[in-house]
């Protein structure tokens, strides 16, 4: 029972400070951009945060189960590649582009939890591994930035569409979707193999299973990522991936989801990505030169995860 009274304190003060870290960002952000809060900058800002918002939403699937996927960027740009690259005028339209976009995530998001299930590696390289793998054939599909996204479908994700911030909708409907997910058996069963995979094997679940089925989740978020981010510029590019790896992680990182797996909410997650999209835009609004902004967010979110580590161990105590 205490123990379960110190998670829970932990975990609360995890989002209290981040909700206030929030609330720095966005005084901080309202001075540089007095309309923050309209809703013509909320419809913006929501379809720029998105795509990473999407993207932490499928490496936290992943962490949870104890692992790490270095490949999200690139199938994040593979969905990318293979949604701007169809026909929107053939069968099935945008709608099947989609679909395949996303089937194409969901394969490769199976392929690497297969390889992680069975291969007995860590999951740090077997998806650094898988990485090359679906770079290398986003190359193939789309050898040089280019696509096309019909101009109605950018213009209704950017600006909204009859008054509705469709990327705000979006994200809502992801969120509920998880937190009807994390209800089910299968939910349940990725707290649980993260937690403590062999007392979950010993408990009757089939981990394998479970693994596969995360980070197929992972392809799920990663390809809905990559679908927006095509719809946000209007087309693709094949090497735009990376950073949202690397970004997803940290999102993460800041929103509470352990390394070990089995700890973690998906809302720390999306505020953890809402801090990291804020202070990139506030970086670009203070001229601060583009060659000190990577340094400069890389001090802060080391600051940040140092005061929070502090802040959440002092309301455990």
């Amino acid at each position: 029972m205490r123990e379960r009274l110190i998670s829970r304190a932990r975990a609360d003060s995890e989002i209290l400070w981040l909700l206030g870290l929030l609330l720095v960002l966005l005084i901080a952000y309202q001075h540089y951009d007095p309309g923050l809060l309209t809703p013509a900058s909320v419809t913006i800002l929501s379809a720029q945060f998105l795509p990473l918002l999407l993207a932490a939403a499928g490496q936290t699937s992943v962490m949870l189960l104890g692992g790490i996927d270095l490949s999200l960027g690139s199938v994040l740009a593979l969905a990318m590649a293979v949604f701007a690259t169809q026909d929107p005028h053939g069968t099935g339209g945008v709608v099947a582009a989609a679909l395949l976009a996303l089937a194409v995530a969901v394969g490769a998001g199976a392929v690497n939890g297969t390889l992680v299930a069975y291969a007995g590696l860590p999951p740090i390289v077997v998806t650094l591994a898988a990485s090359f793998l679906w770079s290398g054939a986003t190359l193939v599909v789309l050898p040089q930035p280019g696509g096309h996204v019909p101009g109605g479908l950018v213009s209704a994700y950017n600006n909204g569409w009859n008054g509705v911030a469709v990327p705000a909708l979006a994200l809502a409907v992801v969120l509920a979707a998880w937190k009807l997910l994390r209800t089910t058996r299968h939910g349940l069963a990725l707290y649980a193999v993260g937690g403590n995979e062999h007392g979950a094997y010993a408990s009757g679940l089939a981990t394998r299973a479970v693994k596969i089925g995360g980070y197929a989740l992972a392809g799920v978020f990663t390809g809905l990522a990559g679908i927006g981010l095509a719809v946000q510029t209007g087309s693709a590019d094949p090497t735009i991936g990376a950073p949202y790896t690397l970004n997803s992680i940290a999102a993460c990182v800041l929103g509470g989801i352990s390394f070990f797996g089995g700890v973690g909410r998906m809302r720390g997650t999306v505020l953890g990505a809402l801090v990291i999209g804020l202070l990139t835009n506030l970086l670009l609004f203070t001229g601060i030169s583009p060659f000190y902004q990577l340094v400069v967010q890389g001090v802060i979110l080391v600051v940040a995860l140092a005061l929070k580590t502090y802040v959440t161990k002092e309301a455990a105590v």
